[in-house]
C-alpha cells in the first residue's frame, strides 16, 4: 500500500492509545457512572423531532463512540425520507426525499462541510461513526439555517468537553467481508477532561482497514440504432452471416467483465479545546481531520463490436440484440492499479457570549479544505494486452448481459500488446464561512438575525500519460521475429511477470485472464523506442509519466447572506401555538476560469467514415462569471392540538445552486466523424440556482416518552431545473471549414415537482425489551421519463432522478445486559440519469434496480463499561443491477457482499 498509514508502527500507535486509555480509566475513581441504551438514544432523537419547530429527525449515539451505525450514511438510511448510493458495498451518499446528493446540505457543528467531488454532493464515508455524537436532519427550512438544501440541510455534531467531563472510550473490532478470508482491524479511542471547571480538551481517533472484492459485469453503452438523431447520421444496416441484413434497434457497443479487489484506509482525529473564562461566556476551538485511501488491483476483459460480415445475431421483440457472434476479433484484458486519496481538514471558532438575561451574540469562524490527490498520484495506471484473434459471443441470459469466451484461447502466445491509460485528477475544495449571530428572547417572543458570508474555491485539474494508441496491435508479446515481438519465448514473458491465471467469478464463474504489472507500457516503449525498424512516432513514444493537461478550471463562489427570523408563542383555545417567520437575503457572485485548447485544423480519415484527427494548438484560458441575488421567506406554524397530538404546516422557499463543475466556462471537444456531427460538452457560468417553493403539512401523535406515530406530506416547485442536453453548435477551427458539434451544455430549462407522504412511528412492547421502528416514504415527481418516445424522436432528458420509495423497518430487544438489533431498508427502484459510461446524446435512461438489505447488530455488556458486540451489513448478501429503456438492456450487474465486525468496547 502506498500510504503513511501502512507503517506497522503508526497502526500499533493508534491500537495502544485506545487500549492505554481504557487501562487508565480502570485506575479512575468515577463518583458516577451513566449507562445509556439504546432506547434512551430513541427518546433522545424522538424529542428532537417534537420540540423543533419544523420538520426534524435526529440520530443519537447510544453512548461516546456507539452509534447506531458502522457507516454514518447507513445510519441515516434509517431515517424516514432518506435513501443512500452505496461504493464498494458501503453507504457513501444521501437522497432525502427523492432528491440527490447535491440537493441536500451537508454541515459539521453548524458549518459548510467541502468535498473532493467534482459535485457538490458530500461523501459520508469519510466520516467514522465513533466520532459522531448525533446527527439532525432539517428537511424544512428556516431563515438562519444556511441554504442550499431543497432536499435537506443535515447537521453531524461531535462532541464538547465541558459536556462530557472527565470521560474516556474505545473500541476495537475486526472486519471480515464474506467473500474474502482476511480480518483487517479497525480502532477508535476518545479522551475528556475539563481543567479547573471552565477549560476542557477533547481528543479522539479512529483508524480502520478494511479490504473488499467486488465481481461485476457491464455493458458500457447500449446504442439507440433508429431513434438517433438524424445530426449524428444513420448507421447501415447489420451485415448477416447469413448473407442478409438485420434491423435492430438496440444494440451493444462495448461489454467488461471486472473484479476488484481493494485495501481502503481511513483515518478521523478530532481535537476540541472549550473555554469559559466567565459563566457567560464559551469559547470553542476545533479542528477536525480525515483521511480516505484505497488502492487495489483491477482485472478486466472487455470486448468492442463492430460490423463484420461474419457475424450472425439473434434479436428479441423490442428490437434488441441477445446473441451474436464475433469471430477472429480480439478481446482486451486491462490489469488497473487504482490509488485514491481523499483528504479533509476543517477548523473553526465559535465564541457563544450571553450579554444579558436575554440578549446572546455568536461569532463563528471556520475554514475547511477537501482534496482528492493531493500528491497528484494516479488514480489510474491501467495496462492493457489483447487477446488476437479469438472468437466469442454476446448472449443476454437472465438478469446477465455479457460476452463469453473459451478460457483455452486465452494464452500469452496470441498475446497483442495494446495501450497504457494513466491520469490523474487533483480537486480541491476550499470553504472560508463567517458568521455573526444576535438572538434577543424573553418568555413569548424571540428574534434572531444575523450575517454569513461563504467563501468557495473549487479547483479541477487532470494529469494525463502522453501513451497509447502508438504501440496498439503493432507488437506480439512472445515471438520468434525481433522486430515484432517483445519476447522470444513464453519462459522468457513469464519470467518478466505475465502469466494466465483464472478465477471463479462470482457471476460468470471460472474465467482466465491475463495477469501482469499495470506499468508493463514502460517496457514496452522502451522497447519501441529500441527497436530500429520502428516507426518515428513508435520511436518517439513516451512512457507512462504523468504530465499537466492544459484544461484546469477554477471556480469561486461568494456570497453574502442576511437573515432574521422572529418566533412566538401564544395560547389558541387553551393550546400553544408557536409561529416562527425569517427572511433571508442572499447575494451570490461567481468567477469561472478554465482552458480550452484551441482547435487548429481536423484532419481527414484516411478510411472515409471514420474519425477526424483533431489537431491542437495551445490553450487558451477564459475567465466568465455571473451574479444573482435572492430573498428566502420562510414560515412555519406548530400548534399542539391535544397534550400528545403537534400538527406543523411551514411554507419556505429554499435553494440548491448548480454543481460547480457545471460552471466551468471552457468546452471538451470529442470525436467527429465525417457527415456527422461530433460529440462535445461545455460548462455554462450562467446558470441560476435551483429555487423550490415548498409545503410542508405534518401530524405527529406522541404516545408516551418512547412510543410515537407521524404522517407528513410534502410539496415541491423547483423553477431554473438543470438540464444537461445536447444542442447543434458550429466549431470553427483556425485553418479549414466550421463543423457541428452537439454540444452537451448545462441548461436552466424547466420546472419540476416534487411530491410524497412521509409515515413512520416507533413502539417499544411495555417491559419485554422489544420494540419496532417503521417507516415508509412515497415520493412523486413530475415530469417522469417518457419511456414511448416515438421512433425517429429523441426523448427529453428532464425527468428528475433519483426518486423512489423507501422503507425502513427495525426490530430490536434490549433488556439487562443484551442487545439484539434487525434492521431491514428498501428502495424501489429509479431513474439514476442519462449514461452510464460514455457521453450520449441519446437520453437513454440508468435505471437502478429496487434493493432490500438486511443488516443485523448484536452486544453483551460484560460489565457496567465493557461490552463485546457483533455487527453484521447486508448479512443476505444482496447485490446491484442496472438497466436502460428495458429490463434485458443490462448496464451493471454486482456481486453482493456480507460485511462483519466482531469487537469490544468500553467507555469509563
Amino acid at each position: 500500500m502506498n500510504t503513511k498509514l501502512s507503517h506497522p508502527f503508526f497502526k500499533i500507535s493508534l491500537l495502544s492509545l485506545a487500549v492505554a486509555a481504557t487501562a487508565q480509566a480502570q485506575d479512575q475513581a468515577l463518583e458516577e457512572i451513566v449507562v445509556t441504551g439504546y432506547k434512551a438514544s430513541l427518546k433522545t432523537a424522538m424529542d428532537t423531532k417534537r420540540d423543533s419547530n419544523g420538520v426534524v429527525d435526529a440520530i443519537s449515539s447510544e453512548d461516546i463512540g456507539k452509534f447506531p451505525d458502522t457507516n454514518l450514511a447507513e445510519s441515516l438510511q434509517r431515517i424516514t425520507g432518506v435513501s443512500i448510493d452505496r461504493s464498494g458495498g458501503e453507504g457513501r451518499q444521501i437522497t432525502v426525499r427523492g432528491l440527490g446528493p447535491q440537493f441536500n446540505t451537508v454541515l459539521l457543528n453548524g458549518r459548510q462541510m467541502p468535498n473532493a467531488n467534482a459535485s457538490r454532493g458530500f461523501n459520508f464515508d469519510t466520516i467514522a461513526a465513533e466520532m459522531v455524537s448525533g446527527v439532525e436532519v432539517y428537511k424544512t427550512s428556516t431563515a438562519t439555517t444556511q441554504s442550499g438544501g431543497i432536499g435537506a440541510t443535515v447537521n453531524v455534531q461531535t462532541a464538547k468537553p465541558l459536556d462530557l467531563g472527565h470521560k474516556v472510550a474505545g473500541s476495537v473490532k475486526g472486519l471480515n467481508e464474506t467473500n474474502l478470508n482476511d480480518i483487517t482491524p479497525s480502532v477508535s479511542g476518545l479522551f475528556s477532561t475539563t481543567l479547573n471547571d471552565n477549560f476542557g480538551i477533547l481528543a479522539a481517533v479512529s483508524y480502520q482497514e478494511r479490504d473488499y472484492r467486488t465481481d461485476s459485469v457491464e455493458v458500457r453503452r447500449w446504442d439507440w440504432r433508429s431513434r438517433r438523431p438524424a445530426t449524428l447520421g444513420s448507421y447501415l444496416e447489420l451485415p448477416d452471416g447469413n448473407g442478409g441484413t438485420v434491423n435492430t434497434d438496440f444494440y451493444p457497443t462495448q461489454t467488461a467483465v471486472k473484479r476488484q479487489e481493494f485495501s481502503r484506509e481511513r483515518l478521523n482525529g478530532s481535537l476540541v479545546l472549550q473555554y469559559k473564562p466567565v459563566d457567560n461566556l464559551s469559547i470553542t476551538v476545533d479542528t477536525q481531520y480525515s483521511d480516505l485511501q484505497q488502492e487495489g488491483m483491477e482485472y478486466e476483459s472487455a470486448a468492442w463490436y463492430g460490423y463484420g460480415n461474419n457475424e450472425t445475431y439473434a434479436i428479441d421483440s423490442n428490437g434488441t440484440i441477445i446473441h451474436r457472434t464475433v469471430t477472429d476479433a480480439g478481446l482486451d484484458f486491462f490489469v488497473n492499479n487504482p490509488v485514491t486519496q481523499e483528504v479533509g481538514i476543517s477548523s473553526g471558532i465559535e465564541v457563544d457570549w450571553d450579554i444579558s438575561d436575554t440578549s446572546n451574540l455568536l461569532f463563528a469562524y471556520s475554514h475547511s479544505t477537501a482534496e482528492a490527490q493531493p500528491d497528484h498520484q494516479a488514480n489510474i495506471s491501467r495496462s492493457d494486452l489483447q487477446a488476437s484473434p479469438l472468437s466469442f459471443t454476446f448472449d443476454v441470459k437472465g438478469d446477465v448481459a455479457s460476452h463469453y469466451y473459451d478460457n483455452s484461447q486465452i494464452s500469452l502466445a496470441n498475446a497483442r500488446i495494446w495501450q497504457y491509460d494513466g491520469y490523474s485528477d487533483p480537486r480541491k475544495d476550499e470553504i472560508d464561512q463567517a458568521r455573526v449571530d444576535y438572538t434577543f428572547s424573553d418568555d413569548r417572543f424571540s428574534v434572531k438575525t444575523g450575517l454569513m458570508f461563504t467563501d468557495q474555491t473549487k479547483t479541477i485539474e487532470q494529469y494525463m500519460a502522453k501513451a497509447g494508441t502508438v504501440l496498439q496491435g503493432k507488437y506480439n508479446l512472445v515471438g520468434t521475429d525481433p522486430s515484432t515481438s517483445i519476447y522470444r519465448t513464453l519462459a522468457d514473458a513469464t519470467n518478466a511477470g505475465y502469466s494466465v491465471k483464472y478465477m471463479n467469478h462470482a457471476i460468470l464463474g471460472r474465467l482466465a485472464y491475463f495477469d501482469f504489472d499495470p506499468l508493463a507500457f514502460d517496457s514496452w516503449t522502451s522497447y519501441a523506442q529500441q527497436d530500429p525498424g520502428a516507426t518515428p512516432a513508435q520511436q518517439d513514444a513516451d512512457n507512462s509519466t504523468l504530465v499537466r493537461q492544459d484544461n484546469w478550471s477554477e471556480i469561486n463562489e461568494k456570497t453574502m447572506a442576511f437573515y432574521v427570523e422572529g418566533t412566538t408563542f401564544f395560547d389558541l383555545w387553551d393550546r400553544e401555538l408557536t409561529i416562527v417567520g425569517g427572511l433571508r437575503y442572499e447575494d451570490t457572485s461567481v468567477d469561472s476560469t478554465s482552458l480550452e485548447q484551441n482547435l487548429q485544423s481536423l484532419t481527414p480519415p484516411a478510411v472515409p467514415g471514420e474519425a477526424y484527427t483533431l489537431n491542437f494548438s495551445g490553450s487558451t484560458a477564459y475567465t466568465d462569471g455571473d451574479g444573482y441575488d435572492i430573498f428566502l421567506p420562510n414560515i412555519a406554524l406548530k400548534y399542539n392540538l391535544a397534550d400528545d397530538l403537534v400538527v406543523r404546516l411551514a411554507a419556505s422557499r429554499t435553494i440548491t445552486r448548480p454543481e460547480l463543475n457545471d460552471m466551468k466556462s471552457s468546452r471538451t471537444l470529442g470525436e467527429i466523424r465525417e457527415g456527422q456531427s461530433g460529440i462535445g460538452s461545455a460548462g455554462n457560468p450562467d446558470l441560476k440556482p435551483f429555487t423550490s417553493d415548498n409545503l410542508d403539512l405534518s401530524a405527529e401523535w406522541y404516545i408516551n416518552d418512547f412510543d410515537y406515530v407521524s404522517i407528513g406530506a410534502f410539496w415541491k416547485s423547483i423553477d431554473n431545473f438543470v438540464v444537461t442536453e445536447a444542442m447543434p453548435e458550429s466549431v470553427s477551427p483556425q485553418i479549414g471549414d466550421a463543423v457541428i458539434y452537439e454540444m452537451r451544455r448545462p441548461r436552466n430549462l424547466d420546472t419540476k415537482k416534487v411530491s410524497g407522504i412521509e409515515i413512520g412511528g416507533q413502539h417499544i412492547f411495555g417491559d419485554t425489551g422489544f420494540g419496532v421502528i417503521a417507516n415508509a416514504t412515497f415520493v412523486f415527481a413530475d415530469p417522469e421519463y417518457d419511456y414511448f418516445t416515438p421512433l425517429g424522436e429523441v426523448p427529453k432528458a428532464d425527468a428528475v432522478v433519483g426518486v423512489s420509495d423507501s422503507a425502513n423497518l427495525v426490530g430490536f430487544y434490549e433488556n439487562g445486559p443484551f442487545q439484539i438489533r434487525i434492521a431491514y431498508n428498501w428502495r424501489d427502484s429509479f431513474i439514476r440519469g442519462f449514461q452510464y459510461f460514455y457521453s450520449s446524446t441519446s437520453n437513454e435512461p440508468v435505471v437502478v434496480e429496487d434493493y432490500a438489505q438486511i443488516d443485523i447488530s448484536m452486544s453483551y455488556d460484560l460489565t457496567d463499561n465493557v461490552s463485546i458486540f457483533l455487527e453484521g451489513i447486508n448479512v443476505t448478501e444482496e447485490g446491484s443491477r442496472l438497466h436502460g429503456r428495458e429490463s434485458n438492456h443490462m448496464f451493471y450487474s454486482g456481486e453482493g457482499v456480507g460485511r462483519y465486525a466482531l469487537g469490544v468496547r468500553a467507555s469509563f
